[in-house]
């Protein structure tokens, strides 16, 4: 599927031979057609237009005149763009009804050449049928990956040149090599699972029926490592700058590094001293403390932050800030609101890996991972302390402060207390204050 590139469309149509009204009709078309594939995190092309063109069709129970308006203006959208590329396409591939039918052509702007149609261009049929149906349905890109994932190790090791050929039997076979060969945690089993059920079921309309008893995967219960107080304040001690803030916010509020690196302004509350943690894990939203001496560090890195949003919202060539799809459709606006910008963008401006939009993203973990790991490693620490360590030390220190474990539970965000339990078994005085009996020889 190769994606269409006409940021010029309104420039060409004010310069068009066509009547005022025509003209004003087929920028109201395609206004909205280009809403509707920003919303949806799909790029323009014969395929979404056709999807499109369906939708509106079903939403505005419209009568057949007025779909005719609505393709006519797609079309010269297409039309034009090939125009403005020097490629050829048929003006009657949107109307066509084959599932698959012919490409629009690709237009890059500038020299920027990472658009999702490249992104794509390497994938079978199957697999952008695949990445289809999950973006139709709002699945994060994460998933999208991990799904893609499973399906090319699914077919590698059985053998199977498509999904259409997916059964019981099939997938019986491989969770049981995953379980005994490949010796996998259980998560990733069920994540195969569910994936390849998915992909089955969803993508190629299969009944996939009973799998039957398959080899399960052991879950192996670590014990979380945990710095201690003194080790947490000599680790800071070798962040500087911005990473320094992040790990401090990181341990201050209890969150996980997604959680962290998803932060936006609105979402820190310094009159409550409070962070909101949006959309966590489970989808579930929740409150946890911010730091009061946090408060004027990150008051004046949002002064950086607020500079580089307002040269951005001077460039014409940039989206606004991603938007979970619902809320960018009630607020086509919001992505240019102050209040919606990420707490930590990113210096780079990035192409979005669906839409193809151009965007300043917040910031990748890697590079925050890796500093944790170098501070650890200057402080001399023995452990192997990484940034969920912070969330580790977070929970533990506050049952050591004498916080109640159902209290942690709820600021950390688990689902069940046996899940916060764990952080008994590395508290300093576990359990009732009980000591080893040699301190009593």
């Amino acid at each position: 599927m190769k994606i269409v590139r006409f940021p010029r469309w309104a420039e060409v149509l004010s310069g068009c031979d066509l009547a005022p009204s025509e003209k004003e009709g087929f920028a109201v078309t395609i206004r909205w057609y280009l809403s509707w594939c920003h919303r949806r995190a799909v790029g323009c092309s014969v395929e979404s237009a056709r999807e499109f063109v369906a939708w509106a069709r079903k939403e505005k129970a419209s009568a057949e005149w007025k779909v005719e308006r609505w393709k006519t203006a797609i079309r010269w959208f297409f039309i034009n763009a090939h125009n403005q590329t020097r490629q050829k396409i048929s003006s009657s591939d949107l109307s066509s009804e084959k599932p698959n039918g012919a490409d629009a052509v690709g237009f890059r702007h500038g020299s920027d050449n990472d658009t999702s149609a490249e992104r794509m261009s390497g994938k079978t049929d199957d697999e952008n049928r695949i990445l289809a149906t999950m973006r139709r349905r709002g699945m994060a890109l994460k998933t999208e990956r991990s799904y893609l994932g499973h399906y090319c190790n699914f077919l590698k090791r059985t053998g199977l040149r498509s999904g259409a050929e997916i059964n019981a039997a099939r997938l019986k076979e491989y969770l049981d090599y995953l379980a005994m060969e490949r010796a996998v945690s259980s998560s990733t089993q069920k994540g195969a699972l569910n994936a390849l059920v998915f992909i089955a079921e969803k993508v190629f309309g299969l009944e996939v029926g009973d799998i039957g008893e398959f080899v399960r995967a052991r879950n192996h219960k670590r014990i979380p490592v945990v710095m201690s107080k003194a080790e947490t304040r000599l680790f800071f001690a070798e962040l500087k700058g911005d990473k320094s803030l992040m790990a401090r916010l990181q341990y201050a509020a209890g969150l996980r590094v997604s959680e962290l690196m998803r932060l936006r302004v609105k979402d820190l509350d310094f009159e409550r001293n409070q962070v909101v943690v949006r959309a966590g894990k489970g989808g579930k939203d929740r409150v946890t403390p911010l730091s009061g001496k946090l408060v004027d560090s990150l008051q004046s890195h949002l002064e950086h932050v607020r500079e580089l949003f307002e040269a951005d919202l001077k460039r014409e060539d940039l989206a606004g800030v991603y938007l979970p799809e619902a809320l960018a459709r009630r607020h086509s606006k919001a992505g240019f609101d102050w209040r919606w910008q990420w707490l930590w963008p990113s210096r780079e401006i990035s192409r979005d890996p669906r839409s193809g939009l151009k965007r300043r993203h917040h910031v990748l973990d890697k590079a925050y991972q890796r500093a944790v790991s170098d501070a650890a490693n200057r402080a001399g620490l023995s452990k192997r302390v990484t940034s969920h360590t912070l969330r580790h030390s977070f929970a533990t220190h506050l049952l050591e402060d004498g916080v109640d474990i159902r209290t942690v539970q709820d600021l950390l965000g688990h689902k069940s207390v046996e899940t916060t339990q764990i952080y008994l078994h590395v508290m300093q005085k576990p359990g009732a204050g009980v000591r080893s009996p040699l301190d009593s020889l």
